[in-house]
Formats: structure tokens, C-alpha cells, sequence
């Protein structure tokens, strides 16, 4: 047994350590080995843990995310239970539920299934490329060949326009789904979509058509939202909500982390309804850029800031048209901030004394690390636009910047920018 562990261990690493190097060829031949790779690797993987019959493999769940904050980790609650409590606990085919089902009916029967069903944990993005639908075609390839025992658990499903992915998603548990994320496809279809979903964490839209607000179309995406009772993120990119925020938000059951609301035009009642939004009172990251922020929207817009000032860690307020005069109303509520991390206002229209200005009042947040600023706007000529840009004028605005941050003893603080 032992030696048969050592040479899976062996040859899995002999095979990591090939796809390693073939990074360095040239995409169009790494694009074929990897799939090959694939191939090779889930073929190996399936043959060890089924030629087996006389004894349980020991693996259950593997987790194939590449994202290194993933992790999959059984706590050991019973030594004599076979179950992970950290496998899919929502689809009928997930190993939780079928171990479960068997512990249950083992005090009836001694017969021990011929093969014990293992989990694999991936994230998936149907983009449409040859890469996407290869290694697709092989997961769906093997979970045919494994007649059952081997469930295919996508926990990140990243989709490019719905219509044309219908058939890779009938293939797919959408049940295992936590983190969804849909570009360019119509809202009938995003809805029908959520319909199958049961727990999601994370959900993002961008770029979604709806030809009216006040339909049934969009009367039946914001049922779909009330149901989720533990969505944590929300995203709604290039999703025009003008006079409608108030809709959406009013339906959440849980209290959002992150909301980000690029391109949505925003209206002075969608930021007076976030101000007074209970849902959103415990938000890390708030994304607003591309909403124009004027005069009379500053004063929603800072109680906003005020109600998440305990919590609020990033923050994302560009292309919104600031000025001296809004960003002043702002700054009172900004310095309250305690824990924030990150600021992005790039691309508002600032002058250089109300930059030095803002700087000065944020060194004293200790938690603030990383800030990309506007470019002031005497860089520029007589035309507020790119080819009017003087390089040499932006070069002694950050070295003004830094000169302050190292008096204000403050060398930790990163204040760069970049023209668009």
C-alpha cells in the first residue's frame, strides 16, 4: 500500500513537473499539451482509485481551484466517519450525500459498493476558446466513464454570453455553484439560471440586456435575488439601474461585503436609497466608478460613507466627475474610515492644492496602504484630454506627493496614478 501511494506521488509530480515547463513554449503549443496534460493526469487519477476493489482509496474530495485562497480542509469531527464535511452539501450526487445515504442503509446490508465515489472540486469559465471546451469535453468525458462514482463539483462558474453555453450547462450541478459570474447574455436567461442555483456567495453581472425595469423580465430576476440568503457579494456592471437601486437592494435577506456598481447610472436617489439601506451598512468594498457623483448627490453619498466607515476597507470612486468642491463635502467622511486599505479616484477633475490637501488628511489612517489618485489638472492643456499631457508636469506632482509622505513619515503609503 505504501508503495503504491510513493509511486502515484512520484509519477503526479513527474507530470506537474513537465506542465511547468512547457509554460515556456509558445501559447499555441501549450494550449494543446495542456489539454493533453489533462488528459494524461485525470485518466491516471481515475485509473488508480478504481482498479481497486479489495480496498476504500483513501481520497475522497480533490480540489483542482487555482486560486491558492481555496482551500478544502476535512476537519476530523469523527474518526470513524468517512464523509467531508468540507465536500458539496447541497447536490444529490455530492459524496456527503450518497456516504450518507450508504452509512444509513450499511446496518441493513454488509455488501460494500464496488466503487467508492470521489468529488472533483474545479472552477470553470465558459469563454468559448478551444482551450475551455477541450478541457471541458474531457471532465464531462470522465465523469461518463466513471458510471456515477465520480461527481463533478463547480464551485466558480464564469460565463461569456449564456445562449451559447446552454449545452455545456446541462452537464453541469448548478446546485454546487457559489460564485456565479455572467457576461453579455439576456436577463430572461440570467434569471432562468439563478432559478437552479440554491447557495450563492458571490454573484456578478455585467453587461446584461433587460428592455425594461418596470416588466416582468426584471420583476422575476429580483424574485430570484430574495431567495439567496447568503449572497456576501453582489456586482452589476454595465446593468443601468437609474431610479432602481432602491429594487434591488430592498429584497436582499443577508448584509453585502462587496457591491460594486460600475456604469449602472446611478441617480441622487440610488445613492440617498444607499445611505439609508440597511443591507449595505457592513460593506469592505464598494465600487462606484463610472457613476457621476455632482453636487447634490454628495451629501447621500457621505452619509453613505459615514454608515460604513467601521467596516470599509476598499473603495472605488472613479471616472465620477469630482471636483474641488464635491470631493471637499467627502473628505470629513473619508477621514473617518478606519479601516481603509485601498482608495482608487483616478480620472476626476482636482487640482493640485486640493490633492496635497487630501493626502495630508489621509496619512493619519494607519490602515491605508495603496491610493491612486487624479492627475491634477494644471498637467494638462488648455483640452482636458490624453495627447494634452504634460509627462513632465505628472513627474513633479509625485515627487511632491512623496516628499510629503516622507515627512508625514508615512513610506508604507503607495500614492501612485496613470492617465487613461
Amino acid at each position: 500500500m505504501i508503495e503504491e501511494k510513493h509511486y502515484f506521488v512520484t509519477t503526479l509530480y513527474y507530470y506537474c513537473s513537465c506542465f511547468v515547463i512547457l509554460m515556456f513554449v509558445t501559447p499555441q503549443i501549450l494550449c494543446f499539451l495542456s489539454v493533453l496534460f489533462c488528459f494524461v493526469f485525470f485518466s491516471f487519477l481515475f485509473f488508480f482509485f478504481s482498479f481497486s476493489t479489495y480496498r476504500s482509496p483513501k481520497l475522497r474530495v480533490l480540489d483542482l481551484r487555482q486560486d491558492a485562497g481555496c482551500k478544502t480542509v476535512c476537519p476530523e469531527i469523527n474518526t470513524n466517519s468517512t464523509i467531508c464535511f468540507r465536500s458539496c452539501a447541497h447536490s444529490e450526487h455530492s459524496i456527503f450525500k450518497i456516504e450518507g445515504q450508504e452509512s444509513l442503509s450499511s446496518s441493513k446490508s454488509e455488501a460494500q459498493p464496488s466503487r467508492l465515489p470521489m468529488e472533483l472540486i474545479v472552477d470553470i469559465s465558459l469563454d468559448g476558446t478551444l482551450r475551455e471546451r477541450n478541457f471541458f469535453a474531457l471532465l464531462q468525458n470522465k465523469v461518463e466513464q466513471s458510471l456515477g462514482s465520480l461527481h463533478l463539483c463547480c464551485r466558480d462558474l464564469q460565463i461569456n454570453n449564456l445562449c451559447e453555453c446552454r449545452h455545456a450547462l446541462s452537464h453541469l450541478d448548478l446546485k454546487c455553484v457559489d460564485h456565479l459570474a455572467v457576461d453579455e447574455s439576456p436577463l430572461t436567461e440570467v434569471t432562468k439560471l439563478l432559478s437552479h442555483t440554491v447557495q450563492l456567495d458571490s454573484l456578478s453581472l455585467s453587461k446584461i440586456a433587460c428592455r425594461s425595469l418596470n416588466g416582468r423580465t426584471f420583476r422575476n430576476f429580483i424574485t430570484q435575488l430574495s431567495r439567496m440568503d447568503h449572497l456576501k457579494e453582489l456586482s452589476l456592471s454595465s446593468f443601468c439601474l437609474t431610479d432602481h437601486l432602491e429594487t434591488v437592494l430592498r429584497e436582499l435577506s443577508t448584509d453585502l461585503e462587496f457591491l460594486y456598481l460600475p456604469f449602472c447610472g446611478l441617480s441622487y436617489s440610488d445613492f440617498k436609497f444607499l445611505s439609508e439601506c440597511s443591507q449595505v451598512n457592513h460593506l469592505k468594498l464598494l465600487n462606484v466608478n463610472n457613476n457621476p457623483i455632482y453636487w447634490e448627490d454628495c451629501e447621500p453619498f457621505y452619509y453613505l460613507l459615514q454608515n460604513v466607515s467601521s467596516t470599509l476597507q476598499h473603495l472605488k470612486i472613479c471616472h465620477c466627475f469630482l471636483t474641488d468642491s464635491t470631493i471637499s463635502v467627502l473628505i470629513p467622511a473619508l477621514t473617518r474610515c478606519s479601516q481603509l486599505r485601498v482608495l482608487h479616484f483616478y480620472s476626476n477633475q482636482i487640482t493640485m492644492r486640493m490633492l496635497m490637501r487630501i493626502l495630508e488628511l489621509l496619512t493619519p489612517l494607519k490602515e491605508l496602504k495603496q491610493v491612486i489618485y487624479p492627475i491634477p489638472v494644471h498637467c494638462y492643456g488648455r483640452w482636458h484630454f490624453q495627447g494634452s499631457l504634460d509627462r513632465q508636469k505628472v513627474e513633479d506632482v509625485q515627487r511632491q506627493l512623496n516628499l510629503m509622505l516622507q515627512e508625514a513619515e508615512r513610506s508604507d503609503m503607495n500614492w501612485i496614478t496613470y492617465s487613461d
